[in-house]
């Protein structure tokens, strides 16, 4: 597999180190390698090729301070985000792709679009996604930390799989600045790259904020996402609201306050869903050599009194008798 290969140059206000990748002279299947590199420098993901053994691609890293731009170039790929991918995820971010040449199609957040040359788009690495490049692509990738992104934009989550295009308020102020983002420029910057980044994160905040298309509050969309992971992990005793909160790429505040403003909370929905599938275990003649105490364990209940005493409160029976009744409706 290929290394990376580390160059200093000197430029700017400072020394820029940029990276650089190739396929080109690797070992074995250049998909692997590709895959490997991606999975390694940039996010986990799943990848596949018409072609693999024809399958050529490049990819050039340079840091602005908190931000990281890659420039890539490819030959046509399918790309997956998936469940187990985003688990092995050590810190979630956001991703803005900028096509400079051919086209993607990417299915996220339950939409599918098309970004064209000359267009960007915001992904959320923290949700599940695909796309396909046309035969030969060449984009910008910015990687965004999630908690940094957001002290530019108050919820991004509401201008992820839209495409910000030149008749996009400010759309073009944006897409000029990540164009003028090339091997050259990035190798001599006139301006610490942190600075850069922030004039860039400003520019997408001012182009997200200007939609004048109808947006779908963040909360519509993250709230049955975390209720589906509260129902994944609710048989685990030590979840918490921040292994939720993380698993979502939020912040534990920010989590509280999407349950609150649905009126419910983190306990209370928990809660809900344990005492709801003990109920179907209990109903359930294939659980029936299970005692109640291992029925409540499996549910998440650590204490079986307690689980009994919240069953009573919820069904108005103890599990015991709710269970001799489903036998006798049999």
């Amino acid at each position: 597999m290929t290394q990376a290969t580390p160059v200093v140059v000197e430029g700017g206000s400072a020394a820029a180190l940029v990276e650089f990748w190739t396929t080109e002279g690797s070992d074995g299947s250049p998909l692997r390698c590709w895959r490997d590199i991606v999975c390694r420098e940039l996010v986990e993901l799943e990848i596949n090729a018409v072609s693999p053994d024809d399958f050529q691609a490049s990819m050039m890293r340079r840091r602005l301070g908190s931000v990281s731009v890659n420039l890539i170039s490819a030959r046509r790929q399918q790309v997956f985000r998936t469940h187990e991918c985003i688990s092995r995820t050590r810190e979630p971010r956001f991703d803005l792709v900028h096509v400079r040449e051919g086209s993607l199609q990417i299915n996220h957040y339950g939409r599918t679009v098309d970004v064209n040359a000359g267009e960007c788009v915001l992904v959320d690495s923290a949700h599940v996604y695909d796309f396909t490049t046309s035969e030969l692509s060449r984009s910008a990738s910015l990687q965004i930390p999630q908690k940094w992104l957001r002290t530019w934009v108050p919820v991004p989550e509401d201008g992820v799989a839209t495409v910000v295009t030149a008749h996009t308020p400010w759309g073009n102020a944006l897409l000029a600045s990540l164009s003028a983002l090339t091997p050259e420029t990035l190798r001599s910057l006139a301006i610490p790259g942190e600075q850069l980044a922030e004039q860039i994160a400003g520019l997408l905040a001012l182009a997200l904020g200007s939609r004048k298309t109808p947006r779908v509050p963040g909360q519509k969309k993250l709230l049955p996402l975390i209720l589906e992971s509260l129902r994944e992990m609710a048989h685990d005793e030590n979840v918490c609201p921040q292994k939720i909160a993380d698993l979502r790429g939020i912040s534990r505040r920010y989590l509280h306050a999407l349950l609150a403003s649905a009126g419910t909370t983190f306990n209370r929905e928990l809660l809900e869903i344990r005492l709801e599938r003990a109920a179907r275990l209990l109903n359930d003649p294939r659980f029936g050599d299970l005692s109640v105490s291992e029925i409540g364990w499996r549910c998440g209940f650590v204490d079986s009194s307690h689980f009994a005493r919240r069953f009573h409160l919820k069904f108005g029976m103890a599990p015991s008798e709710y269970r001799r009744g489903a036998v006798s409706r049999v």
